[in-house]
This record gives structure tokens, sequence and C-alpha cells, in this order.
């Protein structure tokens, strides 16, 4: 009942009315856009929506939208595999965070458990088992859904690796240091080794995901005196350095961000997203076997692959377009305004 009440209050204080009734368990078919055929595509696009940032899937294989969930805020962070999903439950409460609770996902989303106060983006294993996320004594909480325990992590920006561990930074302006489950795994002085020997300046540490195979992506960046950041995708495999790879530097507003924030690879390890944190913001796509800027920057609401990584699903706020394997024009565009995505 205290949960109720807590997200009766929230609602009620962001929209200024009472929160809106339950919608019946029926589902509707998409029209409009350029669809694909029933069966073309498969799985679920999981969202949440522009219009009161409600909770929804979209069956691709039948091309039906499932009833929305309750009135929250518009993130959303949806694991792989398992019935569960990260919602926030309120705007961002300043440098503390934002609240968030678990979202049982399925027919009639609802929200069945507060998580708490989270900095940042919050990290789901694989396994939709886990979730760490940076706390506002700026450590990471590691819980275990299942059973309800926690476990604490050093540093902040999580990401939960294929092989369980966490990786995170120190939680300083500046941090050149990666951590694994809080023991260094790259420093300042591994770090520096991509750039050209005569490059020097502050050293920060943005971005990371850890492949299945081993393979780590880096986004780090140098502040030089006189020319803009340097900012470089740094892939490593059991120390040793492999490549590196220039990022286009783009430029937001101040207080937006940085390019690199969100680093994530593909489903089949093929390309690597390279992304501010936050909708509305541009991101890119890089081959890496060629090295090459496979999608130019582009803004989006949010992004994913389909299961086998063929697909790319981009959300431009006003709908989902879905590129092919060639990751140019969109092949179909779904006509659903959609605040952030995942493909399951």
């Amino acid at each position: 009942m205290a949960l109720v009440a807590v997200l009766a209050s929230l609602d009620a204080l962001r929209r200024g009315s009472k929160p809106a009734p339950a919608l019946p368990g029926e589902t509707t078919r998409l029209a409009g856009g350029l669809l694909p055929e029933p069966s073309a595509l498969s799985g679920e696009l999981v969202f949440t929506s522009l219009a009161g940032c409600r909770p929804q899937a979209v069956s691709l294989a039948t091309l039906t939208l499932l009833p929305r969930g309750p009135s929250l805020d518009c993130e959303l962070w949806v694991p792989p595999r398992g019935d569960l999903a990260a919602v926030s439950l309120a705007p961002a409460l300043g440098f503390r965070g934002s609240q968030v609770a678990l979202l049982r996902l399925g027919a009639a989303p609802e929200v069945v458990r507060l998580v708490g106060v989270v900095r940042g983006e919050p990290s789901w294993s694989d396994d939709g088992e886990r979730l760490a996320w940076c706390t506002a004594e700026s450590d990471t909480v590691v819980l275990t859904v299942e059973t309800g325990a926690r476990a604490s992590v050093d540093g902040c920006r999580p990401s939960i690796a294929p092989d369980g561990s966490v990786l995170t930074r120190p939680a300083s302006f500046l941090a050149p240091t990666l951590l694994q489950d809080g023991e260094v795994l790259l420093d300042e002085s591994d770090l520096a080794r991509a750039f050209p020997a005569d490059s020097e300046g502050p050293l920060d540490l943005v971005g990371y995901d850890l492949r299945a195979d081993g393979l780590l992506a880096v986004v780090a960046v140098r502040f030089e005196s006189g020319r803009r950041p340097r900012r470089l995708l740094q892939l490593w495999r059991a120390g040793t350095l492999e490549r590196a790879i220039l990022l286009p530097e783009l430029t937001l507003p101040a207080g937006s961000g940085r390019l690199g924030e969100r680093v994530e690879f593909d489903p089949a390890g093929r390309e690597l997203a390279v992304s501010y944190s936050g909708p509305g913001k541009q991101m890119v796509l890089v081959d890496l076997e060629s090295g090459r800027i496979a999608l130019e920057p582009v803004s989006q609401h949010g992004f994913a692959w389909s299961p086998d990584g063929r697909w790319f699903a981009l959300s431009t706020g006003e709908e989902v377009r879905v590129l092919g394997p060639e990751r140019r024009d969109p092949v179909y565009v779904l006509p659903v305004g959609a605040a952030a995505i995942a493909w399951r």
C-alpha cells in the first residue's frame, strides 16, 4: 500500500492531476508508417511513450501494441532477458539522482518494488538477475533481484560485464582509471598509450563496455592546451591495446554530458554504439572490423539492436526507424512516439 501511495503522489505531482485510470488489457494494431510484413521482424520493442511516459511494448511479429503501464518518468532500462525493467518514478533529484523502481513487464506492466535513488544510468546483467547503480554516496550497489541481497563496489558508472564482473570508474570529475570489481584494470598510463607521444594534458575515462570474448572498449578523452579535446575509442584485450579509433567531437550545450558516456556492443559483437547519455542527444555507430563510422552522428531518444544484431532501431521521438545491415536509410518506420526503447 505504501508503494501505491508513493506512485500515486509522484504521478499526481508530475501531471498536476489525478493518476490516469488503468487501461483495459487490449491490444491495438499499428497503422501508418513504413511497416514490415507480419513476422518479418521478431521479438518485442519495449519503450516509454512520449505522451505520459507510459511503459509499453509492441509485438514486432504481429505489429500490435500491448497494454500500457502506469504513467511514470520517461527513463527505462531493460535487460536482454528476464521479466523486469528499471524505471524512473520522478524527474531527476538534482545531483542526488532519480528515484528508480522495478517494473514487471508483460500483459499489464506494473511497478513491483522501489530500488532507491540512482545517480546516472543503472546497468543490468544480461540475464536480468542483477542490477547495479551508483548511489548518492558515490559508490555502486549491486542488487540480486531474486533474493534482494545487495553488495557494494567502489566507483560509479557501473557496467555489469558478461563474465559477471562490475566495471566502474572513480566518482571524481576527471578519472583516468577503470576498475573491475573495485580493482584497477586500466590506469592513466595505460590510457595514455593510445594518444600521440607528444600529446599532453589531463585524461578522463568517459565510458566502457566488455564483450563476451574479452574485448574491452573504452572511450578516453585528453584535454590538450590550445586545441579541442581528443577523444579515442580504445580496444583492449588481456591488458594489450589492440586498436585506437579517433571519434568525432560532437558539441552540445554546457551541462549536456559528453560523447562516450554510453558505450555498448551490439549482441553480435560487430558494432559499438558511442553516445551521450539521455534522450534527444547524438550517437554514432562504429564498425569494429573496419574501424569506420557505420552510422554518422544522429540525434536520438533511444536505440536498440535486434537480438541477433542484424537490425538497428532508433527513436526520433516521433517514430522508430529500423535500419538494415547497411545502416543507411530506414527499411521500416514504426509510428511509435518513444522516449526510450529496448529490443527483446
